[in-house]
């Protein structure tokens, strides 16, 4: 029989009031039997330092999306944040802190987002301190210089500094010719130079590493690089050095790249206005990365915690332009993987066919490892069924995802 080690909850949840979100978090944690009588208690103890992340890739619509409803199909709720944050505070009984940042896309505007948001007032709402932490050391102030780095502003980062993992051979770029690894920038070199032969670099916030409790609060949303971006592939934003980040390799296929999957495609992207490099399964670099930065997350030990937001979702064109889908639901478990495998299912979609959780599947967990339970009750049939469950929208190219089921 197969040991059962990793308990997901999922609840509904039809709104974002605040007492809401807390009744749907309180049967998530009854779900993966959790105590009652302090919640979080067996995660967060008293004087341990917590580093809350949620999902805050962006502060408004880029221009370029074809539509635009609500943010909070991009980012998480800041009444999930305050919910989760409620039952920390409680766990750590007024000795401790908690700390809640981000490292958003290199373009997002963060003051626009703490007024979008309104989540600085947390920071007074507790007897432990709070703070707020915009995590990048650069930004861009104009989209139009999206990609040069001698364009973009400095700013502070994380006042704590940085940690440097370097993985050497346990990388998954390790022994791959890294001549056309692209990050954030158009400059390259730093980007070869961080993933050539034994030196296989990234660079996270301290804050976020150095904390006894991680706990990420993700969007369920799909992802046009990846698949779906949950719990491990929002690691990029625990990243200092963004440059470090290889998304994809330049060119096609022919020419050893995975940016485009023709020439033809290639050519046409040229005198595009708007493109999507790596936007395609197969881009056989971008999850490496993902891989890469939830091993690198492992290297120091510390306790877990994930709730997804999924009261309103994002499908279609994620990360940046997803179309607002009401899955009404949030999704609890104290392992990041397990949460992302059981989510990318209840999305509707073949966790085997997103190919960081296919290199998870085949190397350290299986399914059966894993206990769902939905709205209170187990779901032992809940990866081999053929129920689409929330039947979340892909973009054309992504249609594998649900061949499967």
């Amino acid at each position: 029989m197969t040991e059962i080690k990793y308990k997901v909850g999922i609840e509904h949840a039809d709104n974002y009031r605040l007492e809401t979100v807390k009744t749907a978090l309180i049967k998530c944690f009854s779900d993966i039997g959790f105590p009652k009588e302090n919640f979080l208690g067996g995660i967060v103890h008293p004087g341990d330092r917590v580093f809350i992340k949620p999902n805050w890739v962006a502060s408004r619509w880029r221009e370029s999306c074809p539509h635009k409803d609500t943010l909070y199909s991009v980012i998480t709720h800041p009444n999930v944040v305050e919910a989760v944050v409620d039952y920390v505070a409680e766990a750590l009984r007024g000795q401790g802190e908690i700390i809640i940042g981000d490292n958003p896309s290199i373009d997002a505007d963060f003051r626009e987002l703490m007024e979008f948001t309104q989540i600085e007032r947390l920071k007074d709402k507790y007897d432990c301190k709070v703070s707020i932490l915009d995590l990048r050391p650069l930004v861009c102030d104009d989209l139009a210089n999206y990609g040069k780095r001698n364009k973009m502003v400095p700013q502070a980062g994380d006042p704590a500094g940085i940690v440097e993992v370097n993985l050497g051979k346990e990388s998954m770029f390790y022994g791959v010719d890294p001549t056309r690894f692209r990050g954030v920038f158009d400059e390259r070199d730093e980007t070869v130079a961080s993933h050539t032969g034994d030196t296989q670099l990234y660079t996270f916030a301290r804050s976020l590493y150095d904390a006894d409790v991680y706990i990420s609060i993700p969007k369920m949303k799909t992802h046009q690089k990846v698949g779906a971006t949950l719990n491990l592939k929002g690691l990029v934003g625990a990243i200092s050095n963004k440059n470090q980040l290889v998304h994809w390799q330049v060119g096609y296929p022919e020419i050893r790249g995975d940016e485009y999957p023709s020439k033809a495609a290639w050519e046409a992207a040229q005198a595009a206005k708007v493109t999507h490099r790596g936007a395609w399964p197969g881009n056989d670099t971008i999850w490496r990365m993902v891989v890469d930065l939830y091993n690198a997350l492992r290297k120091r030990e510390r306790r877990y915690l994930s709730v997804v937001d999924g009261i309103v979702a994002g499908e279609g064109q994620g990360p940046f332009c997803p179309t607002s889908k009401n899955a009404n639901t949030i999704i609890v478990g104290e392992n990041l993987l397990s949460t992302d495998i059981a989510t990318a299912r209840y999305m509707g979609f073949n966790p085997a066919s997103i190919r960081y959780m296919s290199h998870f599947l085949n190397s350290e967990i299986s399914l059966g490892n894993i206990s769902v339970m939905i709205n209170g009750r187990s779901k032992k049939d809940f990866f081999s069924c053929n129920n689409h469950y929330k039947d979340f929208l892909v973009m054309p190219q992504w249609e594998i995802l649900k061949k499967v089921y």
